[in-house]
């Protein structure tokens, strides 16, 4: 079938011109793809840069299908957000499961090829029959009934991202906790000579408590911040010559006594991990080692019970 009209006109010969309706049909389905793909272009880039509780819901100056296009493309990206998202927060969880190979190009892996014919499955049973009379979806309120049904899912997915922010945020909490937990061990491949608790006291030789860990070291040895934390001593100290004591808050304080030098100052804020000062045989010492102490609540208490939980 063609189509045919009469080109008129000082500019151009008067003579017929036929237009097959094959050609207007696939030049009009390309011009309708290509609004599609704007509308989604335009809400994939809308679901990207606006921020919870400004996103659009359906725009009254636009044609319903059109702004159906619109939404669901906002939707969407934000969907991929979310996604997003969530995969950093299962990588947090377990990052050995996160971390698994991801399947077959294509989606899902190849199911094996069974070797033996009597282990291959039965055949498909037919489908359940259906039918029943057509009825145009805006007769049935489909028309309005989607549009509805995206509000929803917009303000439903305002809620996930609230919980997922909210997950982001305990996450980050918990990391703050964990860099002040004194767990990490103060001077590193050192085992300890003299643990906590009662001990012949080296000067006297009488029964005495030991109040910390001593680790032997070579003078100079780096001395590491078991925790984060802000320097409150950094000096002499009396009987722990050179000392450094860390308060992580929460009335946890970490002590380093004998140190040859001292590398920070009061004041100063700390990473776990951090060198702090030099092995050495300062104050009440007969060789060069570090006497690292757990100091809660104003009492010391045994270091194993932090170090124990640490990652060392």
């Amino acid at each position: 079938m063609a189509l045919m009209f009469v080109s008129t006109g000082t500019l151009a010969n008067s003579r017929l011109r036929t237009l097959r309706l094959r050609t207007l049909a696939a030049g009009v389905g390309v011009l309708a793809m290509g609004g599609l793909v704007g509308g989604l272009a335009l809400g994939f880039y809308l679901g990207s840069t606006l921020r919870p509780g400004t996103m659009p819901t359906l725009d009254p100056q636009l044609p319903g299908n059109q702004a159906i296009i619109q939404l669901v493309g906002t939707l969407s990206g934000r969907m991929i957000q979310l996604e997003a998202m969530a995969t950093r927060l299962a990588q947090r969880t377990n990052p050995k499961a996160a971390a698994a190979p991801p399947p077959a190009k294509g989606g899902l892996a190849p199911a094996p090829r069974p070797t033996n014919p009597a282990a291959l499955p039965p055949p498909a049973q037919p489908a359940a029959g259906a039918g029943g009379p057509l009825v145009d979806a805006d007769e049935a309120g489909g028309g309005p009934d989607t549009a509805a049904a995206l509000v929803l899912l917009e303000r439903e997915l305002d809620r996930v991202e609230e919980r997922l922010a909210n997950v982001d945020a305990a996450f980050a909490r918990t990391d703050v906790d964990a860099m002040a937990f004194p767990s990490r061990l103060p001077v590193l491949g050192v085992p300890i000579s003299s643990g906590f608790g009662h001990r012949e006291d080296p000067f006297t030789g009488q029964i005495a408590r030991h109040t910390g860990y001593d680790y032997p070291a070579a003078p100079g040895t780096p001395i590491l911040a078991s925790a984060g934390g802000r320097v409150r001593v950094a000096g002499p100290h009396g009987a722990y010559g050179n000392t450094v004591e860390i308060d992580h808050g929460a009335g946890l304080v970490t002590r380093y006594g004998h140190a040859s030098r001292v590398l920070v100052k009061v004041g100063d804020i700390l990473l776990p991990g951090q060198p702090i000062a030099l092995v050495g045989s300062t104050g009440r010492s007969t060789g060069p080692h570090l006497h690292f102490e757990v100091i809660r609540n104003g009492l010391q208490v045994n270091p194993g019970f932090y170090l124990a939980r640490g990652a060392h």
